[in-house]
């Protein structure tokens, strides 16, 4: 492994022999060797040439970020966030937009020089974001309005203004995240009225483009039929294509999608999985109640965990997971606590016909029309008892 060294000399420099014609042959042999073009890839040759050619007057800024991303991401030369900023930052002094987009990330991460962030990496990187967006870069647009759209950095959300910088990129080269932004928009009425059938378009375009957001975002869309056919096996397509590449929203929904699909079809066999995905989940995302709710649910159900096809299936269990998404304010967790309240669960919750009541009601305001059902039934027969 080697370290380069900017103001290094070497060969090709102290003799004096190489020439224009001569940098563009190397320029392009190193850019096959780095991207695996007609070749294997080979971090060794193409470092080699790049170290050289930086010695060339006229030498492209894209040499300083590819060697950048090798000490970046420890490709051949031993692994140095200070030199990846050494490089990114010779490239941003130029002028270049994406050598300020890298340098945002690496203060988004947190792993800057300790005199950039001194003040705030989340400020660090944003400016540096906006001086690669100003150049029309469109990864740098398209992080903005992910920002700006989900509230990242200490920022406050703005959907509007993260819609504007979602068109800004895909005007510029049909961004598949700026594509997935604009989706977002047109499914929740943020720029217009709603239109899921838009929203359907850009989301497929941002997959073609590799988008993996969007593919979650189109099993959604399918899940519930908005926009397209409602159509669960498209849903849960969608899910899967994006749960196996690490997608975690993608990981809960398809595992929401199946226990639905089993609760409808009245077969609860094979739901371990959905089982150790929420239950992962819920270790990560602790404020998002539909996780503890459908947990909750599989504990009702029972689910199959041993080869033996062994059922586990716990009244209690459930009523901690739906009192935990009731906490979280999820109308069918107030549901599912008033039955619990209304039938009790033996030697743990007793019958509480009060508790019951309030926890429907809660449930009806907030919009569970399940729950009305289960209010006017007991209401109607308390007297009865």
């Amino acid at each position: 492994m080697e370290e380069s060294n900017l103001s290094e000399k070497d060969e090709y420099n102290n003799n004096n022999t190489l020439n224009e014609g001569d940098y563009t042959v190397l320029y392009l042999k190193g850019l096959k060797y780095f991207y695996g073009t007609d070749c294997r890839v080979n971090y060794k040759e193409a470092y080699e040439i790049f170290k050289k050619l930086i010695n060339y007057k006229n030498y492209s800024d894209e040499i300083l970020i590819l060697l950048g991303i090798m000490y970046e991401k420890g490709l051949h030369v031993s692994h140095s966030y200070r030199k990846a900023v050494e490089f990114y930052k010779k490239a941003a002094n130029n002028g270049n937009a994406k050598a300020y987009y890298l340098l945002g990330q690496l203060a988004e991460k947190k792993i800057l020089d300790e005199e950039d962030g001194k003040d705030s990496y989340d400020d660090v990187a944003f400016e540096y974001y906006k001086k690669s967006a100003k150049k029309n870069y469109s990864d740098a647009y398209a992080r903005i309005g992910l920002i700006l759209e989900q509230g990242l950095l200490n920022t406050e959300i703005n959907l509007k203004n993260a819609a504007e910088n979602f068109k800004k990129a895909v005007e510029i080269d049909n961004n598949p995240v700026g594509l997935n932004g604009l989706g977002n928009a047109f499914y929740n009425g943020i720029v217009t009225k709603k239109s899921y059938e838009q929203a359907v378009e850009y989301y497929r375009q941002a997959i073609h483009g590799g988008n993996i957001d969007a593919l979650n975002n189109l099993g959604i869309c399918y899940e519930f039929g908005n926009g397209v056919e409602q159509n669960n096996e498209e849903a849960l397509k969608c899910y899967i294509k994006a749960k196996e590449q690490g997608h975690s929203d993608a990981m809960i929904n398809y595992s929401i999608l199946k226990i639905k699909i089993a609760i409808k079809n009245n077969n609860y066999k094979g739901l371990s999985e959905c089982f150790k995905i929420l239950h992962s989940a819920s270790l990560i995302n602790k404020n998002k109640p539909e996780i503890y709710y459908f947990i909750g649910m599989l504990y009702e159900i029972g689910f199959d965990v041993f080869e033996d096809g062994g059922i586990i299936k716990n009244a209690y269990l459930a009523y901690v997971y739906y009192k935990r998404s009731a906490e979280l304010g999820y109308a069918k967790g107030y549901t599912k606590l008033g039955i619990s309240f209304f039938n009790g669960i033996k030697d743990v919750v007793p019958p509480n016909e009060k508790a019951s009541i309030s926890m429907l009601e809660k449930a009806i305001e907030k919009g569970d029309e399940e729950a009305k059902k289960y209010l006017n039934y007991i209401k109607s027969n308390i007297n009865k008892w």
